[in-house]
């Protein structure tokens, strides 16, 4: 049965939804707006079964896959959630180990032996999710998914995958890190088809070009079938 809620529920939200999904990320831009753009779309399942709560940082906290994980453990702690409610952490893998020094197999570790909590790592960051609505990766050559795969820093506030991302949007006002709802969404289902078919079973999570945010967003939305 449904039961009341104490959580921080947007207002508009289901008090008494089913099923929660509780996000931390490790974007403070891209991530939060572009699960936004899905709850309000009709995307969403909004049956009153599922309900998403964005979890944010507060200010001059860290941004690494360790600090995520922290966020979720403390509203696990602190509010009414079931067993069955979904924990996700939504992080890149871009500098993970070089710049946070972190042990990756012992964070997914971690993660499994909370039972429900869940990895969306996307390789180098969250942006090839985002390409993957607009493109396959398999068609850029060798070169450029070199490139993609090192994701160099460009300038202050861009690295190389933007601007590979603001050439696939084209519309000339680039990417300012707030994803577009009606460049992306339409084109959810291609995103997720080209995200399965590069995932290897046999990894935990993405070691090459790829990402597993697809896993969630599968359960956010209506499956509509277009084939």
């Amino acid at each position: 049965m449904p039961r009341e809620r104490t959580e921080p529920v947007r207002p508009g939200g289901y008090l008494k939804a089913e099923k929660f999904f509780i996000l931390s990320f490790e974007g403070e831009k891209s991530e939060p707006k572009y699960f936004e753009n899905i709850r309000n779309s009709e995307l969403f399942n909004n049956s009153g079964l599922i309900e998403t709560i964005p979890l944010k940082r507060e200010k001059n906290t860290g941004t690494n896959p360790l600090a995520v994980k922290k966020l979720l453990r403390i509203a696990k702690s602190e509010y009414n959630f079931k067993p069955t409610d979904e924990f996700w952490l939504i992080i890149d893998r871009d500098h993970w180990e070089t710049i946070h020094n972190i042990d990756f197999d012992k964070l997914i570790a971690e993660c499994e032996a909370e039972k429900n909590f869940y990895l969306a790592m996307s390789n180098p960051c969250f942006e090839i999710w985002l390409i993957l609505h607009l493109k396959n990766v398999t068609e850029f050559s060798e070169e450029e998914l070199s490139k993609i795969s090192i994701n160099q820093k460009i300038s202050n506030k861009k690295h190389h995958i933007d601007t590979v991302l603001e050439n696939l949007i084209g519309d000339g006002r680039g990417y300012n890190k707030t994803p577009n709802p009606e460049v992306f969404l339409p084109l959810t289902n291609n995103a997720i088809e080209r995200a399965k078919a590069l995932s290897n079973p046999n990894e935990k999570y993405p070691t090459s070009i790829g990402t597993d945010v697809y896993k969630l967003v599968e359960k956010l939305i209506i499956q509509k079938q277009n084939k």
